[in-house]
């Protein structure tokens, strides 16, 4: 080259007009950096607004045609209710219109014995109680219900009673005073049912004993109606309730809900497999111009970025090969260069080379 040796001072001129355009060069290509990482990001944002887009309205649309038949839906299962509740309560009312039929005999038999009952022990002059259940629980029990009411009894008056009389009536717990109260009972309620007893069961004996003979018929009758209930309860056959119109519409509603939900699963495949991709073209198609802008200016700052980074890399190749060597790469700046120019100028330095030497190594 030479003119590092012949013209220094143009050698350090052109150091710094290269050293500068090499400054610019960089900065450009870092602004287009930047700008190229932008449009990238800015490409990237409307890729995935557009994806957002069409994600919340091909769900938007999904969830309107489930809407539109699960109302019809619903619709139809609150009808299906409202008939079964109907044909429940129709059926109902026809089992009980066929108990009281089948058993409406024997409950007149029934009537018919209580009243004659009555009218056997009244005939009698039995007094009026003789007439109850209760009475004959205590004084002729005549099935194990009637036994076990009477083993109740006797607990209830010559157990319970003088026991709680003697836990809580009385001021002091001493035997003396239970055995008193025990007696006492024992004399005032069993004194009780023996006289009671005596007087029912002598003077009207055979009215009673009737009255029991008619007491087991009712039983009887009592336990065959008990028994054609749960015959009639547990009959499968729904015959004779008339229930045929319910059942009619019960199936002409089961028909309707199975078309809807036919309906309903033909639409949801139709809009996957071709409305949602309606849809996505559609918003695609909206948004394409814009996108191919940014890709256009995406591409075109690529372009140029490449282009300003063969500039950089020319210039450092440059700078390294034709200055770099003569005045080191820690100098290779505006402000050392200043100061090699200043030590030439002043006579501190006889040369570049000398001038670069004590820049390196400054006297103390």
């Amino acid at each position: 080259m030479g003119q590092e040796l012949e013209n220094p001072q143009a050698f350090l001129t052109d150091a710094q007009i290269a050293v500068a355009e090499y400054q610019t060069a960089l900065e450009r290509l870092s602004a287009q950096r930047e700008q190229e990482k932008q449009l990238e990001r800015d490409l990237e944002a409307l890729r995935r607004e557009t994806r957002e887009k069409i994600e919340r309205t091909v769900r938007a649309r999904g969830e309107e045609i489930a809407a539109t038949y699960n109302r019809q839906l619903s619709q139809i299962d609150t009808k299906l209710r409202r008939v079964q509740q109907q044909r429940d309560r129709a059926k109902s009312q026809g089992i009980k219109g066929r108990i009281s039929a089948e058993t409406e005999e024997l409950r007149q038999e029934n009537k018919d014995l209580r009243r004659q009952l009555a009218a056997i022990l009244k005939k009698d002059g039995a007094p009026v109680f003789c007439r109850t259940g209760l009475f004959y629980t205590l004084f002729r029990p005549g099935s194990l219900p009637e036994l076990l009411g009477l083993l109740l009894a006797f607990l209830f008056f010559f157990a319970v009673i003088p026991i709680g009389i003697y836990l809580f009536l009385l001021p002091e717990r001493r035997m003396l005073w239970f055995s008193a109260v025990y007696l006492v009972d024992i004399l005032f309620f069993g004194g009780l049912y023996v006289l009671i007893g005596n007087r029912t069961n002598g003077k009207h004996a055979a009215a009673l004993r009737q009255g029991q003979e008619i007491r087991k018929r009712i039983r009887l009758n009592r336990r065959s109606i008990r028994g054609i209930i749960r015959g009639i309860r547990g009959d499968a056959s729904e015959e004779g309730y008339h229930l045929e119109e319910y059942d009619d519409e019960l199936a002409r509603g089961q028909q309707d809900r199975s078309e809807v939900i036919a309906k309903k699963q033909s639409a949801q495949n139709t809009f996957e497999s071709v409305t949602k991709n309606i849809i996505t073209d559609e918003i695609e198609t909206a948004g394409r111009p814009r996108a191919e802008e940014l890709a256009e200016k995406l591409r075109e700052a690529q372009s140029l970025r490449a282009e300003l980074e063969r500039d950089e890399k020319e210039r450092a190749i440059r700078l390294s090969r034709d200055y770099e060597q003569y005045l080191g790469k820690t100098h290779m700046n505006e402000k050392d260069i200043g100061r090699i120019r200043d030590m030439l100028v002043n006579g501190q330095a006889v040369s570049l080379i000398d001038a670069v030497t004590k820049l390196d190594t400054p006297l103390s």
